[in-house]
């Protein structure tokens, strides 16, 4: 099966290559017409409407998801009996003249009235911010005469987490890809034997929508190609692309918190029954730790996952000991992070109220009260986890100044609130949207262009560009003739592929045009000879052809060439020229407070501290009785006064701290360092932070002191010290 997962992200990267800021921004009209050139390139123009549409992420067509029931009356289909009737307190709509839908005063069908919510914008005429868009790129300061009262961040409004009834009819639904349509696109499988989980192994009623009973059973059998394939999507509608290990992590964490302790026994069993005989072994018979798998039987849900996802289980249930009362609650309901499936457990608009960055939602009864309460849960597989990855791009929105960056925040909310309330795709929405996009656009430019070139992102892409040509333009007969006589035996490519850091097969087809190489090197040239050899098309444009240099320079040092051990040295110095300048530039006004910004939209320490969401890291609970534990307070203002960037240290990273008032100790909670994807090649760069090692301690010792038990505290009692 074709991996649209991997094409994407190739498009997407040559993209970035492509464009002046580095990075993929379809809010930009020039982005979709490089995309539109690429597409054309590659001989995609047969697919190129449907390629970019899903690139765009497109919402489906609104009109697929309402049922009318009278004249200009509708509901959602959601909300339907099975016999298309509404149910009694379905909320209706009117479609208007644009062909928007919206919901009416009374769900009993009194007021047929469209409704406006008073913290809601509901059009152009209560955006207060006139936005003028300007071509001139100096230094503007917009400022307008509020006509009406100031609007409420609708990013920041007050969520509705209580919960309505479950939509039982939707958790009895079969899983809408069928065993014959399965069988007819179906991955490979890991066993001659596969597995078949019985129909009500996660109890009748379910309390996950039925469907999951069937992709856990395809999760079980499928063969793990690599990280994104098989994709997800082969298995089950409805869920995005991603790596496919992480998602099924999180379907079988969800899976396993909703199971009593029987129930939870005989799957566990079955799928180590299952992945035991996929092992090798020993000679001596026995597994390897952690277990390893033959060639060409990878299962997706390996010992590592599973054991995560044991490990979740229990922690939450240890957690919930603490919160209710040992065994006093009990999980009624679970569901992944797929709005259908949440809305169907109880929780109303998704899109509204769904935590910062859940993966699963666990519905909870507290057995005392009677009340069920909403369970949100981040999920990571153990203390090891990135905890965001956010552009280094962001830096020019960072050196906007703060009525710059207020004007900003409005259009943000502005465009926020077109696309929740579906607004942005046609009529006078649209118009308004395409209008603030520009301004958009405009604005982060203005700042991107005021960072100091050294520590800019879109300069560094342009010398790291640069510096390839030139190496190409550079490189003598000598030098390709010294690679024309490569060792291209099994041996040398095998020695070859651990000093690029390249699997074999790319070696073996690289190899081959090192061995057909001329001088002078011309870049059209070369990548036809690398089509020659195998090179797909798509994996021989601008930033492949960057790749290959460098690859070049790294076999010329393998081979003892000192011109190019030289050029390599100068073309990485590049990189690590601007990721030192850009982490001096970080710690300066307004650039620090920027970043601080964008920490805090990323990192979500508010939503933990404030008992929003939880955060699962394996069987270690972030909640609030762990974080005051560690920081003393849950309330985030406190905290966020205090958390400040310090470095660098002696790796020359950065840490994000939080520094207690009292004391003056310094907490560490993350690293903060930028990272280059592919070293010397690719021009994507994000902002990395993980998780810290003494955070890293400090969870696991709160755990400990709050009395929570969990697979992994024997191992981590090895290694941390409370």
């Amino acid at each position: 099966m074709a991996d649209n997962t991997q094409l994407f992200e190739d498009i997407l990267l040559e993209l970035s290559y492509r464009s002046d800021e580095g990075y993929p921004d379809f809010s930009k009209p020039e982005h979709i017409t490089i995309l539109s050139e690429i597409l054309t390139e590659w001989g995609m123009t047969d697919v190129k409407y449907e390629l970019i549409k899903n690139l765009l992420k497109e919402d489906e067509k609104e009109d697929e998801k309402y049922f009318g029931i009278g004249p200009n009356t509708y509901v959602k289909k959601t909300d339907l009996t099975p016999d298309n009737k509404p149910k009694p307190n379905a909320q209706r709509f009117t479609k208007d003249d644009s062909g928007n839908y919206k919901a009416v005063e009374d769900k009993e069908g009194g007021d047929k009235t469209p409704k406006k919510d008073p913290q809601k914008l509901s059009g152009p005429e209560d955006f207060s911010h006139a936005v003028d868009i300007k071509k001139d790129k100096e230094k503007q300061k917009t400022k307008s005469e509020p006509t009406t009262k100031s609007q409420p961040n609708i990013l920041t409004k007050e969520k509705n987490k209580s919960l309505g009834e479950v939509n039982k009819e939707f958790y009895q639904q079969e899983n809408s890809i069928t065993d014959e349509d399965y069988e007819k696109n179906k991955p490979e499988s890991n066993s001659d034997t596969p597995v078949k989980l019985p129909e009500n192994i996660f109890g009748s009623p379910s309390k996950v929508p039925k469907k999951y009973t069937k992709l856990m059973e395809r999760l079980v059998n499928a063969r793990l190609v690599n990280s994104t394939t098989p994709p997800i999507t082969s298995m089950i509608s409805g869920s995005g692309a991603g790596k496919i290990q992480a998602q099924a992590g999180e379907v079988m964490s969800m899976v396993f918190s909703t199971l009593d302790d029987e129930q939870f026994e005989q799957v566990v069993s079955i799928i180590e029954s299952h992945n035991e005989k996929l092992e090798q072994k020993k000679t001596d018979g026995s597994s390897y730790k952690p277990p390893r798998y033959k060639k060409g039987q990878e299962p997706i849900l390996d010992a590592g996952w599973v054991n995560s996802s044991k490990a979740v289980r229990a922690g939450i249930r240890q957690r919930y000991d603490a919160e209710f009362g040992e065994g006093n609650w009990e999980v009624e309901n679970g569901a992944w992070d797929l709005r259908d499936d949440v809305e169907a457990m109880g929780l109303s608009n998704y899109s509204q109220n769904k935590g910062f960055s859940t993966d699963m939602y666990l519905r909870v009864k507290n057995k005392e009260t009677g009340e069920s309460k909403l369970d949100e849960v981040s999920l990571k597989k153990d203390l090891d986890i990135f905890l965001s990855q956010p552009s280094v791009s962001a830096v020019g929105v960072w050196a906007l100044d703060d009525d710059e960056n207020e004007e900003l925040k409005k259009i943000k909310e502005r465009r926020a609130e077109l696309k929740a309330n579906q607004e942005d795709k046609r009529g006078e929405g649209k118009k308004e949207d395409d209008k603030l996009k520009q301004r958009e656009k405009e604005l982060e430019e203005l700042g991107m262009d005021r960072v100091p070139p050294e520590a800019s992102p879109k300069v560094f892409n342009e010398k790291m560009r640069n510096n390839n040509i030139e190496f190409y333009n550079n490189v003598s007969s000598e030098q390709v003739n010294l690679l024309n006589n490569i060792d291209d035996t099994e041996d040398g490519i095998s020695k070859l592929s651990k000093e690029l850091n390249q699997d074999k097969k790319y070696c073996t087809a690289f190899v081959k045009v090192l061995k057909g190489l001329t001088h002078p090197i011309n870049r059209d040239e070369l990548r036809e000879k690398m089509i020659a050899v195998g090179f797909k098309k798509n994996k021989t444009t601008s930033k492949y052809l960057d790749k290959f240099a460098t690859m070049v320079m790294r076999t010329g040092k393998f081979l003892g060439d000192k011109e190019s051990e030289k050029a390599l040295e100068e073309h990485l110095k590049i990189g690590k020229d601007f990721n030192k300048a850009f982490v001096e530039n970080m710690v300066v006004e307004p650039y620090k407070s920027g970043m601080m910004n964008t920490v805090r939209e990323k990192f979500p320490l508010k939503s933990l501290l404030e008992g929003e969401e939880k955060m699962s890291l394996g069987g270690v609970n972030a909640d609030p009785k762990i974080l005051e534990r560690i920081f003393g307070t849950t309330d985030y203002d406190k905290i966020e006064e205090n958390l400040k960037i310090d470095g660098p240290d002696d790796k020359g990273d950065y840490q994000l701290v939080f520094e207690v008032e009292a004391s003056g100790e310094k907490i560490p909670l993350s690293t903060v360092a930028p990272r280059q994807r592919g070293l010397g090649y690719e021009p994507a760069v994000n902002l990395e932070m993980n998780l810290h090692p003494q955070m890293k301690e400090k969870l696991y010792c709160a755990n400990v002191a709050e009395g929570r038990d969990f697979p992994e505290k024997e191992e981590y009692s090895k290694k941390y010290t409370c």
